[in-house]
């Protein structure tokens, strides 16, 4: 209840009241309670209210809802304790525009020295550049730069309350919703972003665990999504506690897209690779059985029939020189059949399909070994693997394009293969005692036979490493999951290739 004494007054002062709602003063009285008695007519005009509107505690409506529990607890404080106080804080203009107001108030005594209330002067310091370092507001000329950009800014206040204190630039093309309403509700940022997302912004108040870049997903009212890059900054105070973060976010959405169809780009291409790589082994394995069965069984059957032919001649005395010569096409069908066998197990080597791709190795390892000098050795935790035939037949060529590159490259001398399989997972490493490669040469994009030994060891969804060191050889190593033989191996999972 107001006091008698202060409305008597205020009701004979009516001078000082007529000088006062001609002035542009915003001025407010209130009583020993904490109500409003009066209010000038500037301040009236400002908050399009009436002063029956803003009797009583009408006066807080048009604070900031994110600011009046705080705001008025501060002054309602410094009415109780009869003391002076001063507040900044946002409220809403006529217009329905949100500024920030700065209100000083200081107690009335009577002559007697009796409280009779508090009469307070606020002033509209949005377009002033006084606000202090909480408020972070930006001159006029920047807030214009900002407006007009296609970014957004905006400001989020932690400590002692949670806020949205400033928010501005392309807020509604961003978010799908405008300043308004999330300065009207600062929870909306958690309640508009995509449900994977939400956790970004709940951990915005931890930097230990909020990365001061990430992409948000906006959902916006009609739809649409909006990728947009948060680049945020925390803000500390003295004490060194998090009171704010600061952030600008810019639309993505154009570079999000691109590199999604990029990707599947990739995919398809990686998958028409995988269909050229299962045709080209289906091929050289027909290629091999037609050179064993047809022309092997045929040179088989010529060189038998020159045999008996040659057993037979000398009792039908034919010369001494015939005899020979049919002796010596005996000699080239041999020939003939090794390299036909030699062509064969070349395009499709018959043990990788009847024993599997540890004794393929093996029989590699020795070839190579016997054709160009280097030891070769070769471990194995398993004679018999559960790898699937795709990625069986992969590892072989991996193996045989590994064991090409040491010795055009390597300069070594020896070469240590160790297969490993356990649980789920298979590792092939392939290991050379030469002059070990280096980082510039692992990136270079013309090393062909890098490039197709991790290809090859994306198609079977596995992970490709290398690393040499200088003087102490190279280490190649590929693991792949273990993928039952009667299942492809290719199942549309996305393959990780360490580059």
């Amino acid at each position: 209840m107001a006091d008698p004494a202060l409305l008597e007054v205020l009701a004979h002062h009516s001078l000082f009241r007529a000088l006062v709602d001609q002035s542009p003063l915003m001025l407010l009285v209130l009583d020993d309670e904490g109500g409003c008695i009066y209010s000038s007519r500037a301040r009236l005009v400002f908050r399009g209210r009436t002063l029956e509107q803003e009797r009583g505690t009408g006066w807080t409506d048009t604070i900031h809802p994110s600011d009046r529990k705080t705001v008025v607890a501060e002054i309602m404080d410094a009415v109780a304790a009869r003391r002076p106080f001063a507040v900044k804080h946002r409220a809403f203009r006529a217009d329905g525009a949100c500024r920030w107001i700065s209100s000083q108030g200081l107690p009335w005594f009577t002559p007697e020295h009796v409280y009779v209330g508090h009469v307070t002067i606020t002033a509209d310091i949005t377009d002033h550049g006084h606000l202090d370092v909480i408020s972070r507001e930006e001159p006029r000329a920047l807030r214009r730069l900002i407006e007009n950009a296609h970014d957004m800014v905006y400001r989020t206040r932690f400590f002692p309350t949670h806020a949205i204190e400033y928010l501005g630039g392309a807020v509604f093309a961003i978010t799908g919703h405008t300043a308004a309403e999330f300065y009207a509700d600062s929870a909306l940022p958690e309640k508009c972003v995509h449900p994977d997302d939400r956790h970004l912004v709940l951990n915005a108040q931890d930097p230990a665990r909020a990365p001061s870049v990430v992409i948000l997903r906006w959902l916006h009212p009609d739809g649409r999504i909006v990728h947009a890059e948060h680049r945020r900054v925390p803000v500390y105070d003295d004490a060194g506690q998090l009171v704010a973060i600061e952030g600008i976010a810019r639309d993505v959405t154009e570079f999000v897209e691109a590199q999604r169809r990029l990707r599947e780009s990739e995919e398809q291409l990686r998958q028409l690779a995988a269909r050229l790589h299962d045709a080209r082994e289906a091929e050289r394995a027909q290629v091999a059985r037609e050179l064993h069965d047809e022309l092997g069984q045929t040179l088989t059957a010529l060189k038998l029939d020159i045999g008996r032919m040659a057993q037979v001649l000398p009792v039908e005395r034919m010369s001494p020189p015939v005899v020979d010569r049919l002796q010596s096409l005996i000699g080239l069908s041999d020939i003939g059949l090794a390299t036909v066998k030699r062509i064969a197990t070349t395009l499709r080597p018959p043990t990788l399909d009847h024993l599997g791709l540890a004794e393929a190795i093996h029989w590699e390892a020795l070839t190579f070994k016997a054709r160009t000098g280097l030891r070769c050795s070769v471990r194995t935790n398993k004679a018999r693997t559960a790898l699937s035939s795709e990625q069986q037949t992969a590892l072989f060529r991996i193996f045989q394009e590994a064991l090409t590159n040491v010795v055009r490259h390597a300069q070594a001398s020896a070469v240590q293969v160790t297969l490993t399989e356990r649980a789920e997972r298979f590792e092939m490493r392939i290991r050379d005692n030469g002059r070990g490669i280096t980082d510039g040469q692992t990136a270079d994009p013309n090393a062909i036979g890098l490039l197709g030994m991790r290809e090859r060891t994306a198609l079977i969804g596995g992970s490709f490493r290398i690393s040499g060191r200088r003087g102490k050889g190279t280490v190649i190593s590929i693991e792949v999951p273990v993928t039952p033989k009667h299942t492809q191996a290719r199942t549309g999972r996305k393959a990780k290739v360490a580059r």
